[in-house]
């Protein structure tokens, strides 16, 4: 009866492949790094969402107030027969912050397409003047924002905090519900395209 015999041990690797393996492994982990904090820093550290809201197919409360960057008085009656984006900020908000380079690139496309590009209109939340006319000169939106003595737009939209985003329809009414948190600009365009007469694309 013949002996069974053992299969030759592996030779352990040279010190040498084993300093090259690990330094693959090493780029690998720094590649895969460096993709994830380039994600984490073009968008924002969380998305909005929708959220449904009473005032969604009912007439928007009527506003209007002085511009933070002009003092000229605006109303959201100035927009009829067009989409206009109403956003509520403040300057106190890492979110706002977070959404408004999102907000001004939508903004800029849409202004890319005249009448037919949807508008946008902020309203400050629970904010001094002061502030959040700083934070608008430092982010440079090219859309009017207007102060909310008292929270009174604020209570009439039903928002509790910022930022929060409604779409109004050409006839004045609510479409939808509002975005809840800092919007992308694909959800404002997905939100815009959704509209009951399709909106307008970027």
């Amino acid at each position: 009866m013949s002996a069974v015999q053992a299969p030759p041990a592996t030779p352990p690797a040279a010190p040498g492949r084993r300093r090259h393996t690990a330094r693959w492994v090493a780029a690998a982990v720094v590649v895969v790094l460096v993709v994830v904090a380039i994600v984490a820093a073009t968008r924002p550290s969380f998305q909005a969402t929708q959220e449904a809201s009473p005032l969604a197919g009912r007439p928007a409360p009527a506003f209007s107030g002085k511009t933070l960057q002009y003092g000229k008085v605006v109303s959201l009656a100035d927009y009829r027969g067009r989409y206009v984006f109403v956003n509520f900020f403040a300057s106190w908000c890492p979110p706002c912050q977070a959404e408004e380079p999102h907000l001004i690139q939508f903004a800029n496309q849409q202004r890319t397409r005249g009448a037919a590009g949807a508008a946008m209109v902020s309203v400050v939340f629970n904010d001094s003047i002061a502030t959040a006319t700083k934070f608008v000169d430092e982010y440079g939106p090219q859309w009017p924002a207007v102060p909310d003595d008292g929270g009174a737009i604020a209570n009439a939209y039903g928002v509790d905090s910022p930022p929060m985003t409604f779409l109004v329809g050409p006839d004045g009414r609510v479409v939808g519900d509002p975005l809840i948190g800092p919007a992308t600009e694909q959800q404002l365009d997905d939100m815009l395209a959704a509209a009951p007469t399709g909106g307008s694309h970027g």
